[in-house]
């Protein structure tokens, strides 16, 4: 990754979505490389369906709910009230994905890079996702 200074850095300018630099730091590396494909991949769907930044506007914000939320070190025991609002965060973003993309499979692909934060929360992304669409 190239050294990036400032203090406002995004990485990805002309995507819809966005992960903050500053914030992206602060997360274990792991969770941030999975956060910034996920990002990457529902930009690739909200280009597909053409929807706009405002249209957007929330799902930015929940990805950044969630990006705060795993600001913790690798070693770092998570309790459960912890988990649960990562999980939560995780079924935001399917929330309001799902009022501005079509369901269906391709849109719970979109989840997939989420897949290290299962390590996290107990659970698959997927599964949360699958199960909270039923």
């Amino acid at each position: 990754m190239p050294n990036i200074t400032g203090n406002n850095n995004i990485l990805g300018r002309n995507n819809i979505i966005n992960i903050n630099q500053q914030q992206r730091v602060k997360i274990p590396d792991e969770y941030a490389k999975s956060l910034q494909a996920f990002s990457e991949a529902v930009n690739d769907q909200l280009k597909k369906h053409n929807v706009s930044k405002e249209e957007a506007a929330p799902v930015q914000e929940s990805i950044n709910e969630l990006a705060k939320e795993v600001d913790v070190k690798p070693e770092e025991k998570i309790d459960i009230e912890k988990k649960e609002d990562i999980k939560d965060k995780i079924k935001k973003i399917e929330i309001r994905l799902r009022k501005i993309l079509p369901e269906g499979a391709e849109t719970v692909a979109t989840f997939t890079p989420l897949a290290p934060f299962s390590k996290i929360i107990g659970k698959g992304v997927e599964e949360i996702v699958k199960e909270f669409q039923k």
